[in-house]
């Protein structure tokens, strides 16, 4: 039995972190945000689960922040990334877990930045945390 040829350009590395995604409706021009749990991450983009319901499709493009403790930086405590990826697809939940899988390609290259930087109309990354509490 064959195997299709692997298409990905960049390894995945298997990490659970905080993630938080913001976008924009272009319907109503509402601010949606979400936190999710990353399943794996690579140079290319990254998978991550939520609870639904998911009011995310195919084709949003939208702002990410992982929250990571880089300790051999020299940053503070928790350093944040910060990307913009494209929502590729969606997995519904599954019975076992009733979380959604979304696969974002990224738009550019992964940056360090401050929560401030990364939410400037947003709540602040303490209390974006009290608000989306999610539990693995």
């Amino acid at each position: 039995m064959e195997f299709a040829a692997e298409r990905r350009r960049f390894g995945r590395v298997r990490v659970s972190l905080e993630v938080y995604y913001s976008v924009r409706l272009p319907e109503t021009g509402e601010l949606l945000q979400g936190c999710g749990r990353l399943k794996d991450f690579s140079l290319s983009g990254l998978y991550f689960f939520t609870e639904p319901p998911v009011s995310l499709f195919p084709g949003q493009i939208l702002t990410l922040m992982i929250s990571a403790s880089l300790p051999h930086l020299d940053l503070p405590d928790i350093s944040y990334i910060k990307a913009r990826g494209e929502v590729m697809r969606l997995e519904p939940f599954n019975d076992n877990d009733h979380k959604c899988g979304i696969a974002i390609n990224f738009l550019e290259s992964p940056t360090f930045s401050t929560p401030s930087e990364l939410w400037p109309e947003a709540l602040t990354s303490v209390q974006f945390s009290e608000h989306y509490m999610f539990t693995y």
